[in-house]
């Protein structure tokens, strides 16, 4: 059936509609509620749909939900689909009143922010586990008293869960650990996924401060972006920019824009075969910069960082994403060495 995901960034979207991707559907991203109306002659299994909204102001945020909406409003086979509201793991941005917007949309709710492979938890309705300092409420975050919060300590009592769940008649509410659940029941049959392939000549773009992807950088040598500021490339197969504070504060989103700029120029002057974009916020600035509205996903190269390419902007470009607050500490050095060895042979 046809299945529509609906997040508030994009790292997010593409988190979880990686699983879907994974199982054998066809995932298209659109980058914006704008993009929607395109996204559709792609002929998408899974629409996954960022609407950039975690940072804005809440009624911003609810209106581009209704754009989405509004956009799939005469699309056949589209008012029926599975709804997934993709929302942050650690339950941060406009939560409940962009899942108010959804909720009347479905009879019942289910909520579960859980994503157990990577160690975060709901137990006694509350989010714990990595990356959560102290366990959160999800019932006092979300507000929607008609939704049922699943405690989730494994895959398993999500899956055991859905077993008994109406898709067609519920609002899903959570983050990657819910929506591979759906993917398992959507596709049952399918493969064991496996981690898809990497190309070099690569490059990383690290704009998140987050204190886990600054541990994942600690054993590599990036070059640095003061306030965002991207200096001239440096050659090789794998080039390392990560923003970091200025001498003097600026804006945050001046300093985002810059970013976003400086990278874009490194991918036109110097095109790679792959582009890691780290944090959600710089991941779409990036893109936006580049001229994407569309990628097709594919799956994922290690828990927690999908991969897709994209359809437009500069098509065929691999794009991986990784959001802050995801992945162990040798995530980046990791795909670091995945894609050395795709330069040499054997590896």
């Amino acid at each position: 059936m046809k299945t529509l995901l609906i997040a508030d960034d994009l790292t997010g979207a593409l988190d979880s509609s990686a699983a879907f991707a994974a199982r054998g559907l066809r995932v298209v991203c659109a980058l914006s509620p704008a993009d929607v109306s395109v996204a559709l002659v792609h002929d998408p299994d899974i629409l996954a749909v960022t609407t950039n909204s975690r940072e804005i102001d809440r009624d911003q945020a609810v209106a581009r939900i209704g754009q989405v909406l509004g956009a799939l409003a005469a699309a056949p086979g589209w008012q029926t689909a599975l709804l997934f509201k993709k929302i942050d793991s650690r339950l941060k941005g406009n939560l409940a009143a962009e899942v108010a917007r959804l909720a009347p949309l479905r009879p019942a709710a289910l909520a579960c922010p859980a994503i157990p492979r990577l160690g975060r938890l709901v137990k006694n309705g509350a989010l714990i586990g990595a990356g959560v300092t102290e366990p959160l409420s999800v019932a006092t975050r979300l507000r929607l008293p008609q939704a049922h919060v699943l405690d989730a300590g494994s895959d398993a009592e999500i899956d055991t869960a859905l077993a008994r769940t109406g898709l067609e008649d519920t609002l899903f509410i959570g983050a990657a650990g819910l929506a591979e659940a759906l993917a398992r029941r959507l596709v049952p049959d399918a493969p064991e996924p496996q981690p898809v392939r990497l190309h070099a000549p690569a490059l990383f773009a690290i704009g998140s401060r987050d204190p886990v992807t600054l541990a994942q950088l600690a054993a590599l040598d990036p070059v640095a972006a003061p306030n965002g500021q991207v200096p001239e490339a440096p050659p090789g197969h794998l080039r390392i920019v990560q923003m970091i504070p200025g001498a003097e504060p600026i804006c945050p989103a001046e300093a985002s824009a810059r970013f976003a700029e400086g990278v874009a120029r490194w991918v036109r002057e110097a095109p790679p075969a792959t582009l890691l974009a780290c944090g959600g916020e710089s991941a779409a600035a990036i893109l936006r910069n580049l001229g994407t509205g569309l990628l097709l996903v594919s799956g994922e190269a290690l828990p927690g960082v999908p991969v897709s390419t994209m359809l437009d902007g500069v098509p065929g470009l691999q794009i991986l994403t990784k959001s802050g607050g995801f992945g162990a500490p040798d995530t980046l050095e990791s795909l670091a060495k995945m894609l050395l060895c795709s330069t040499l042979d054997p590896c």
